[in-house]
């Protein structure tokens, strides 16, 4: 029981930090007499004041009201990033990788995790409004996760970052759990998502003088046997000051299962043996990453040391808080080809969140609900995902790799079954 319970307390460290964040894909501004959420609520945008009121029933955006402006801010140089005022109150800054970094795999392996702290110089209280991830290396990126880290945690996380060589991060932000709490998730990028944008009304509370951490996961499978060239990628954030901008924060919840695919009838292979494949994912990621798998089965009810193979992964999460989902999204590697996240399955109120169906690795954009949809305390969420694990001789990717059994893990020719809501809480 002392096994599990550790098994229980690590995968929700670990699974935490790794987990995608959902993205918006509305406009950021506020449209007069167009749908808001909360009454009170207060955006300035291009000297105009708009707020949340009730007309005729509904929640919706006032005309605007002129206010006054502030200094706007030429554009200046740093290094290695730039401020640009675009539009009034509206800021983007850049924050770029001080140094190019040469992915590497290890011990054999095709992936490579890396932090970097990167400083965007934001010199006031602000909510942030989009996130854009700019890979200089693209074929090359397999996701990108952003962290805020607060002053407090700064000097853990300069003596990481190595005065910019950055540090191997699978798993999370660390390596290990000693400063597994340096940071708190602000954004996430995948293929098909050009700029992660916020919903007029929302945004994320970023302080004066907070830093980011930015993970790169590089897919050296993607070079396909050619030259892997160095990277040094950047990210535009853009901010309006929270002095002038009363925002609704958005939140997330995560939906993961864990992973059993064996090779298929009649493959043989050494790391077709489910112990030496977990062996291996260890050797090219890290002993952490390697966990994630035995505390998915037993957070989702089942057996991790007697685990049974299946193309089909399921898990069921309570809510536990009262809560409104606006977004949701999907994230697999190559073999998923289909993932649901189904509201109280089974029952007289049964609603599909999401059907990413057929999954597609090159677009995982996240979707707007129809609708918002209330969640409230004790209801279920299950997710479903789908898996063909003959892709392995038709992806040129995986054709590079011997067959083997596959979990959760890291690794691009890995796996993953998670799904995520961006929600509003009261």
């Amino acid at each position: 029981m002392k096994k599990r319970a550790t098994f229980a307390i690590l995968v929700l460290s670990i699974v935490s930090a790794i987990l995608p964040v959902a993205t918006a894909t509305s406009a950021t501004h506020p449209v007069a007499n167009t749908s808001c959420v909360t009454k009170g609520q207060s955006v300035v945008y291009a000297s105009k004041k708009f707020t949340c009121v009730i007309s005729n029933k509904k929640l919706v955006w006032s005309t605007g009201v002129k206010v006054s402006v502030l200094p706007v801010t030429s554009t200046t140089e740093q290094s290695p990033g730039s401020t640009t005022t675009i539009v009034n109150q509206a800021t983007v800054y850049t924050a770029a990788m001080t140094k190019p970094h040469q992915p590497v795999g290890q011990n054999g392996g095709k992936d490579d995790y890396r932090c970097f702290l990167i400083d965007p110089k934001i010199p006031i209280d602000s909510y942030v409004t989009s996130v854009q991830f700019v890979p200089q290396q693209r074929q090359l990126v397999h996701h990108a996760l952003f962290w805020t880290v607060a002053a407090s945690s700064l000097a853990a996380a300069k003596k990481l970052d190595d005065n910019g060589n950055g540090w191997s991060c699978f798993g999370g932000v660390t390596s290990d759990s000693s400063t597994a709490d340096i940071a708190s998730t602000l954004a996430g990028w995948a293929p098909g998502r050009p700029v992660d944008v916020w919903p007029a009304g929302y945004g994320t509370k970023i302080n004066a003088g907070d830093e980011i951490v930015m993970q790169v996961h590089y897919n050296l499978l993607a070079a396909l046997g050619g030259t892997v060239p160095a990277d040094q990628s950047k990210v535009l954030i853009t901010a309006v000051p929270a002095s002038l901008n009363s925002l609704q924060p958005l939140y997330g919840e995560a939906f993961a299962a864990p992973v059993e695919l064996a090779c298929p009838s009649g493959v043989t292979g050494n790391l077709c043996d489910r112990t030496k494949a977990l062996a291996d994912l260890a050797a090219r990621t890290s002993l952490k990453a390697s966990y994630v798998e035995s505390g998915l089965l037993l957070l989702c009810g089942k057996d991790p040391f007697n685990p049974v193979a299946s193309l089909v992964s399921t898990c069921y999460k309570r809510i536990t808080v009262n809560e409104t989902a606006i977004q949701a999204g999907a994230h697999m590697h190559l073999t998923g080809t289909r993932l649901q996240l189904i509201l109280n399955p089974g029952t007289g109120s049964q609603q599909t969140l999401l059907d990413s169906n057929p999954y597609d690795f090159d677009n995982q954009a996240p979707v707007t609900l129809p609708k918002p949809v209330v969640l409230k305390p004790g209801d279920i969420v299950e997710i479903i995902c789908n898996y063909n694990p003959g892709l392995h001789l038709l992806i040129p990717q995986l054709q590079q790799l011997p067959w083997r059994y596959v979990t959760w893990g890291d690794g691009s020719s890995d796996e993953m079954c998670l799904g995520s809501l961006r929600v509003t809480r009261p």
